[in-house]
């Protein structure tokens, strides 16, 4: 009897170290983790990372929403371009998935430059979907293949539709 509670004992550590190993590697949302791009401070396109106090010279709001491969939503991390010595005038804040503009003059910013400032913020998983062919993209509905003919609107609304997670 004592052998038996010790072999299902032993059974049961061995299958908690299995759950929590598999779940170790993945964010919240079941998104793979990845290490983080390299360059973060340096400028992404027109996109700088600077003091901010820009006093909202030129500020705006774009919504983008995040489907996994198995169609439920992931939350698009909050702080994405803000560090601790700059912040990318394109940015979040919270986890809404609102898309931040606030730069000290009138200006272009594409999608291309957002995910290129996700990777170098976080988990670059889903950016790197994009970039790899393995996610849709839509603008009001119309897929858009080139993530850089995207400028970010006032309003606009945008979604990443991924198929799967990119092989690491």
């Amino acid at each position: 009897m004592q052998k038996r509670r010790h072999i299902s004992g032993v059974f049961a550590l061995l299958a908690a170290i299995v759950l929590i190993a598999g779940c170790a590697g993945t964010d919240k949302n079941g998104v793979p983790l990845a290490p983080t791009a390299p360059g973060f401070g340096e400028t992404v396109g027109a996109v700088s990372c600077d003091s901010g106090g820009h006093d909202a010279a030129f500020h705006l709001h774009t919504q983008l929403a995040v489907y996994l491969p198995d169609g439920t939503s992931a939350g698009v991390p909050p702080d994405i371009g803000v560090g601790t010595g700059c912040m990318y005038w394109l940015h979040t804040h919270a986890e809404t998935g609102e898309l931040h503009v606030e730069a000290p003059a009138a200006t272009a910013a594409t999608l291309a430059d957002f995910l290129e400032i996700w990777r170098r913020s976080t988990n670059p998983t889903i950016p790197d979907a994009v970039n790899a062919g393995l996610a849709e993209v839509k603008v009001l509905g119309e897929v858009v293949s080139d993530p850089a003919s995207i400028e970010l609107t006032d309003g606009l609304g945008i979604e990443i539709i991924l198929s799967e997670f990119p092989t690491r």
